[in-house]
């Protein structure tokens, strides 16, 4: 998240293959190594994104408030 190029997770996990070239359907009623481990994927690539979600949200909810007290005064 602090390089100049962060992932995309978007591009980068191949969500959009899923939809496109039938992933769910190539995966039912198999014995495929990866689908044991496909929900903790979404946890792994997401968890950054959603942590600094959090922060800049908190930062920017607290900057509000520091800006609203010092108008009030």
């Amino acid at each position: 998240m602090a390089s100049r190029r962060p992932d995309n997770p978007i591009t980068e996990t191949g969500i959009l293959a899923e939809f496109k070239h039938h992933g769910l359907r190539s995966r039912r009623g198999q014995k495929r190594a990866d689908l044991v481990h496909q929900p903790l994927d979404l946890v792994i690539v997401g968890w950054p994104w959603i942590a600094s979600g959090i922060v800049s949200l908190g930062l920017a909810l607290r900057l509000g408030r520091r800006l609203r007290h010092s108008q009030q005064r």
